[in-house]
């Protein structure tokens, strides 16, 4: 099946992703305000091709009623393959994201995808952010999972050297029997005492708070 040019496949994922994510939000953008910014991170890297459509796609099976078959046929098997890798399934975070470690390590060019999504969240979060935090406690098992693949590119190698200096890990990130007890708090019921939990650890608001609670569960 023929997609058309690099840049129609493109344009075409793009405004296919514009429709599906409908009135999400990023924060209190538009949802397209990510995925333009993980597209900006490959095109920073010279990436290009299925990547590029992928970037605009790589959420929408994940968090709209987008299935995988339809994007196979939309756009390609080389597209869904990328997209796959980063959807993460799974009943909460963690589980979402051993999923997708799993996945993209069965199909390592997926790891560039991920590096640009993991690196268009982390400048879009300030630095003493709640979200800021959780990337910086995640990013041990992250890299353990991940680093190794594509480990001779030296472009890949870049992006990690961009994530790791925006993420500053000089800082002591929050643990993960921390994060442990919030997730507890909120998994029984308790939601004020997780958003207490939250607010006290990253002196945050408590609609900050109540995105990230969401973002876990």
């Amino acid at each position: 099946m023929e997609f058309g040019s690099v840049a129609q496949r493109e344009d075409d994922a793009r405004e296919f992703a514009r429709t599906a994510h409908g009135e999400q939000k990023y924060g209190q953008a538009p949802y397209i305000t990510h995925l333009a910014a993980v597209r900006a991170v490959l095109t920073d890297f010279g990436y290009d091709g299925a990547l590029g459509a992928a970037a605009w796609l790589h959420d929408v099976i994940e968090d709209t009623p987008v299935t995988a078959e339809e994007v196979e046929s939309r756009f390609g098997r080389e597209v869904l393959d990328l997209v796959w890798a980063v959807t993460g399934i799974g009943p909460d975070r963690k589980a979402r994201n051993l999923d997708a470690y799993a996945k993209i390590a069965a199909h390592p060019p997926a790891v560039v995808l991920k590096l640009a999504d993991r690196t268009a969240n982390a400048e879009a979060s300030p630095p003493g952010s709640s979200w800021m935090g959780m990337y910086r406690t995640e990013h041990a098992l992250f890299k353990a999972h991940l680093g190794d693949l594509l480990a001779d590119d030296p472009t890949v190698a870049r992006m990690w050297k961009r994530l790791e200096s925006r993420l500053d890990l000089t800082v002591t990130p929050p643990t993960i029997e921390q994060w442990a007890e919030i997730d507890r708090l909120f998994a029984e019921g308790d939601k004020q005492a997780a958003l207490d939990a939250v607010c006290a650890a990253f002196e945050c608001t408590r609609d900050e708070a109540e995105l990230v609670l969401i973002e876990r569960s």
